[in-house]
């Protein structure tokens, strides 16, 4: 079986909001300060913008991938893979409560990070649109939300490998 992969396509939100923070970022040099507690409030915004870059350019995902024995979430410097021997259940996710993001991104360079709701507790979110989604959780309980291009078929390509993989 081939491996099967979707892109992530970006939603409006995440394109304005990324673009907006790095406008920011790119005008705070130029900001004139008056004392040093502006000095200081500027740079510990830079540093704080700076380090969402980093964060944002390690979790912001550029695809989802299937093969006959793992699912790959590919990101933009790294890969996130998860052996489908370790995964209970893959579905489309619809997201119907709002996301709240103790720690991660709400639309810079995507959704990521660890969010919590009252449907699905706590998880961790992968994604660039909150349009096309799907649900993966482990064994071990972990979840995770996932963007991709088509959630349905996608789904259904991870669940075929997975019966595939458990009637091996």
């Amino acid at each position: 079986m081939f491996k099967y992969r979707q892109p992530c396509n970006w939603d409006n939100k995440s394109i304005l909001m990324t673009i907006l923070i790095f406008i920011v970022w790119g005008t705070l040099p130029f900001i004139q300060q008056h004392d040093s507690f502006q000095n200081y409030t500027l740079n510990l915004v830079g540093i704080l913008i700076f380090i969402l870059v980093i964060c944002g350019i390690y979790y912001c995902p550029k695809y989802i991938e299937a093969t006959n024995s793992l699912l790959i979430i590919g990101k933009l410097i790294s890969k996130k893979v998860l052996p489908l021997a370790d995964i209970a259940s893959v579905t489309p996710y619809q997201h119907t409560m709002n996301f709240g993001a103790p720690l991660g991104s709400s639309g810079f360079m995507g959704y990521w990070g660890h969010y919590r709701n009252q449907e699905l507790g706590k998880f961790f979110v992968y994604g660039t649109s909150l349009d096309q989604l799907i649900l993966v959780i482990l064994k071990s309980g972990k979840q995770y939300v996932i963007s991709c291009k088509n959630a349905e078929e996608m789904s259904h390509q991870i669940n075929l490998r997975l019966s595939k993989s458990t009637a091996s």
